[in-house]
């Protein structure tokens, strides 16, 4: 039977999806791209899971086996899960382009999994690990376990996707954090399906609501919109990762210790502009110079006094500031994309370190 803790972890879980999804659903139009719509679906349709099991638990009624391996309906609906999860980052790493075939090759696999279920064909009752093992070969069997292996597939997607920092509002540290929040996700629910144990059914679930508010506050107060201008950029305008950056044509020779890299860094930050670029590191710039980081990085604070990371941020905000002055009543949350923030936070903690006072009392000063 259900434990008492198992009911109030559902229904906490059910309250902050239900009102997650609902808040997104309202707030969806604010963005451009359809990412706060898949993100409330997701919200919505996990409270929709919620609500059935809490029901079944109310009502004294098991949906599922008390101890089976690789149920079907748990293996082939956690894909589906997974593959509406991926809409939400794939939308904002790449707005408006999830349509048509890219769309349909995204949910194929989970389409096809489920065509044996729909014809009314049985699957095979796994009671032991003996039960897996000796029928491991059996179709009904490999489809449950190719479901797994697309499971990890798409956990790890994100990492491999190319996209345009012009267009998109997320960065590689985003990226790689919604990448381990999907991971772990994986793992706790391959723990429910291998074991059909209570506590991962718990945690697999107080996880993933953490996750729906997670995003939820980072989509109503940290993610930075494009500016509308950046709509007109096209999907192939650059998919240049900082990693490939051309190398600059100039190299430098064995004695790298004793040269003066300022001239190149100058040139990079001031004719490249590749501050604006959100992905763009020490590591990054020193591979474009031909040198490693050390010296790069030592080379801006002989001439600078500042870290990379400060430097990079102070051609931003004094980028920013300049436009403001040049036009104060235009939104300076859109120049926050403009030149290179991608958080909210991270954007006014700069402002106010570099010009000593909030955007909004800097734009007020002007007039």
């Amino acid at each position: 039977m259900y434990s008492e803790i198992e009911l109030s972890v559902y229904s906490i879980s059910l309250a902050v999806c239900l009102i997650c999804g609902i808040l997104l659903w309202i707030h969806r139009k604010e963005v451009h791209d359809r990412s706060r719509t898949y993100l409330s679906l997701i919200a919505l349709l996990s409270a929709a899971g919620l609500i059935v099991i809490i029901s079944g638990i109310l009502l004294g009624y098991r949906f599922f086996r008390a101890w089976s391996l690789l149920d079907p309906m748990k293996s082939i609906g956690g894909l589906y899960v997974i593959t509406l999860f991926l809409c939400y980052p794939l939308e904002v790493m790449r707005p408006r382009q999830l349509r048509g075939v890219k769309l349909l090759l995204l949910w194929m696999p989970p389409v096809i999994m489920t065509l044996p279920m729909l014809f009314g064909i049985q699957f095979r009752l796994l009671l032991t690990w003996a039960d897996l093992w000796n029928h491991l070969l059996e179709w009904n069997v490999l489809i449950r376990l190719l479901s797994t292996v697309f499971l990890f597939i798409y956990s790890m997607m994100l990492l491999f996707i190319p996209y345009s920092w012009h267009r998109s509002s997320a960065d590689y540290q985003w990226v790689r954090r919604f990448t381990l929040f999907a991971q772990i996700i994986t793992l706790l629910y391959f723990g429910h399906v291998f074991t059909n144990l209570p506590v991962f059914m718990s945690l697999h679930i107080l996880w993933g609501t953490f996750v729906v508010f997670y995003f939820y506050y980072f989509e109503r107060h940290i993610r930075v919109l494009p500016s509308p201008q950046n709509e007109s950029y096209s999907n192939e305008s650059d998919e240049t990762a900082p990693e490939q950056i051309s190398p600059m044509a100039n190299r430098v020779g064995a004695d790298e210790a004793n040269f003066d890299f300022w001239p190149m860094i100058c040139q990079m930050m001031d004719e490249w502009e590749i501050w604006r670029n959100p992905n763009t590191t020490v590591e990054t710039l020193s591979t474009a110079i031909g040198t490693n980081r050390i010296y790069v990085a030592r080379c801006i604070r002989e001439h600078t006094g500042m870290t990379f990371n400060d430097y990079m941020n102070g051609k931003r905000i004094s980028y920013m500031a300049a436009q403001l002055r040049l036009n104060p009543t235009q939104d300076h949350k859109h120049l926050y994309f403009d030149v290179g923030f991608r958080s909210r936070h991270t954007a006014y903690r700069n402002f106010v370190k570099f010009i000593g006072s909030s955007p909004t009392d800097f734009i007020a000063s002007l007039s």
